[in-house]
């Protein structure tokens, strides 16, 4: 049917081979989240007018066009991130698929006071890569609904959702797709099912990697599953910092903790020299006079810390770290 590429964050981007039969299947499982709407809020999903202003070739784009679609949404296409506040103007919408950059945009917006630039925007399906916890609870009591959407392009972005307004379920991507089986190896989620691509366009070798002759597709997150069936992620396993004493470190565990500190913008965990090390930004102007605040805080989280994990250097960054068109920290 089509052929995605992947983001390619830490290698070359592959082509994702997906049938019609992968594409539509998951469809059912996406439109689950207006109906938790509409039950938790009383609003009427039917005439939702959805506002899409990601690119075609993110799987989210893709998927959520069509599962709009089926809805019987009004779909509202901006072209250019650019003109976002003016095309939403004159396409007025209530929901739209986002990636972090476009979520902070809109927090941004709220905490300034600007809400009634986003006119009757008030459903936002969060995807692509972590969101931040504390953005999200700003936004859910601004009162926006807040869904969050977890999967990859070689599963058609079919993996879990979590429509809980609850802050204690925050954290968690949410539930598994009913009609999808799931296990962990050795901590990696992996998912089979019909949603799960046909493989990697002539790359028999990459496809080999991560889809098994039993036709599990091993997603690369690392992940907990709690007794209620909410999906945690706790890493990437190709992220994994594997130390000289053989000891694993998760960076995103620990960019978590550092991005708690309040002069901390977002940072990036790396090895150097068989040591932790750390990349903060700590946001437009004055890093020099946070400099000390954060270091004292990174002293205290180290306390806290078993000697493998500890933080050793930190860097402080001119400018915001790279990111992938999506969103993702660019790693290498």
């Amino acid at each position: 049917s089509v052929i995605l590429f992947t983001s390619g964050t830490t290698g070359r981007s592959k082509g994702v081979m997906i049938s019609h039969r992968n594409l539509f299947a998951p469809m059912d499982f996406y439109c689950l989240p207006f109906e938790d709407i509409e039950k938790q809020t009383g609003w009427d999903t039917s005439k939702f007018r959805s506002f899409s202003v990601l690119p075609m070739f993110h799987v989210a784009a893709l998927t959520s066009s069509i599962s709009w679609a089926i809805m019987g949404n009004t779909i509202n296409l901006c072209n250019d991130l650019k003109y976002f506040y003016r095309d939403l103007a004159a396409m007025d919408s209530e929901v739209m698929a986002v990636v972090p950059v476009l979520l902070q945009t809109i927090h941004r917006d709220v905490l300034r006071g600007r809400r009634d630039r986003l006119g009757s925007l008030k459903v936002l399906t969060c995807g692509a890569a972590s969101m931040d916890a504390d953005t999200m609870s700003d936004l859910i009591g601004a009162g926006f609904f807040i869904c969050q959407m977890y999967g990859l392009t070689e599963s058609v972005g079919d993996g879990a959702w979590n429509n809980s307004q609850d802050l204690a379920d925050i954290h968690s991507v949410g539930l598994r797709d009913p009609k999808r089986e799931y296990k962990l190896d050795n901590g990696e989620l992996c998912i089979r099912g019909d949603s799960v691509m046909m493989g990697y366009y002539k790359d028999p070798e990459g496809t080999a990697e991560v889809l098994d002759a039993e036709g599990w597709l091993h997603t690369g997150d690392l992940a907990r599953i709690d007794e209620r069936g909410y999906i945690f992620l706790t890493g990437r396993k190709k992220n994994v910092i594997i130390l000289g004493s053989g000891e694993n470190v998760s960076p995103e565990e620990l960019e978590a903790k550092l991005n708690q500190c309040p002069e901390v913008t977002e940072s990036l965990v790396r090895e150097e020299n068989g040591k932790i090390g750390a990349l903060v930004w700590c946001g437009e102007g004055g890093a020099g006079d946070k400099q000390a605040a954060v270091q004292a805080y990174v002293t205290e989280l180290n306390r806290t810390l078993p000697l493998y994990k500890r933080i050793a250097a930190v860097h402080l960054a001119e400018g915001p770290l790279p990111r992938t068109a999506v969103g993702k920290l660019q790693r290498k």
